[in-house]
């Protein structure tokens, strides 16, 4: 494989891993991508937005190198597929928690106090480094998020997505570990230093990690909204749901 389809070639592994399994006769993936191509298009549309802000900015870029080289708004088509297919992965994900185990798996009281404490930790973190633009704008974001969740949300139940996000950070770090220059010569994507915290797991800013939990969370709770949705103006009966209420 030519090194300037690597980006294409990651996009369509990650797709392809979880769109042979929609099909399983438990989870019926296939069925509810009503709700979730929507959510795909919504969330996309914001981190496309971001994203073609931050290059143009210099906070990060893509090496040509391995990139097939056609761009839409100055972002290498390979970003924009990325807004695709792991969202789409990362929701197989979880749907597949919600149908293999139904039962509740984290306490509320601790769900709530995870949500809390993440929530305050990330504004706080986003306050003190202020000066660093990737830094506070993911960390004000994905706090602000949590917190407006948690009061007005009415129907919030996080345990399964917390859970969910914690399995998918293992090809999450895999995946973008290639991308941020793990077992390649030079990354694919490359980052300004001066406007993150400079902490690195392995290659990976720790910004992206909570990027990466925004852009889950979105289509997550965008997921389960048009869940709801559909399920009022089909007449069906909602599944019982992680965003449900307790």
């Amino acid at each position: 494989m030519s090194e300037k389809f690597l980006y294409l070639f990651l996009n369509g592994a990650t797709l392809l891993s979880t769109l042979a399994l929609s099909f399983d006769r438990k989870v019926h993936f296939y069925k509810k991508w009503k709700y979730l191509f929507p959510s795909i298009a919504i969330v996309a549309s914001f981190f496309i937005i971001w994203d073609v802000f931050f290059t143009d900015i210099g906070i990060w870029g893509f090496n040509n190198r391995y990139l097939t080289g056609f761009y839409i708004a100055n972002l290498p088509i390979e970003e924009w597929l990325f807004f695709i297919t792991i969202p789409y992965s990362c929701v197989f994900i979880y749907e597949v928690l919600l149908c293999y185990f139904p039962k509740s798996m984290i306490p509320k009281k601790v769900v709530k106090y995870i949500s809390y404490s993440l929530a305050i930790l990330l504004l706080l973190s986003a306050a003190i480094f202020f000066n660093r633009l990737y830094t506070v704008t993911t960390f004000a974001l994905m706090g602000s998020v949590l917190l407006i969740h948690r009061h007005y949300v009415k129907e919030a139940r996080m345990e399964y997505f917390y859970i969910a996000y914690l399995v998918i950070l293992v090809p999450f770090f895999m995946v973008n570990g290639i991308l941020t220059g793990s077992w390649i010569e030079e990354p694919v994507v490359w980052y300004n230093n001066e406007e993150n915290l400079g902490i690195r797991l392995g290659t990976v800013p720790l910004e992206d990690a909570f990027y990466g939990m925004l852009l889950v969370f979105g289509n997550t709770v965008l997921y389960e909204a048009f869940r709801t949705l559909f399920a009022k103006t089909e007449g069906e009966e909602r599944p019982i749901s992680p965003m449900k209420a307790s």
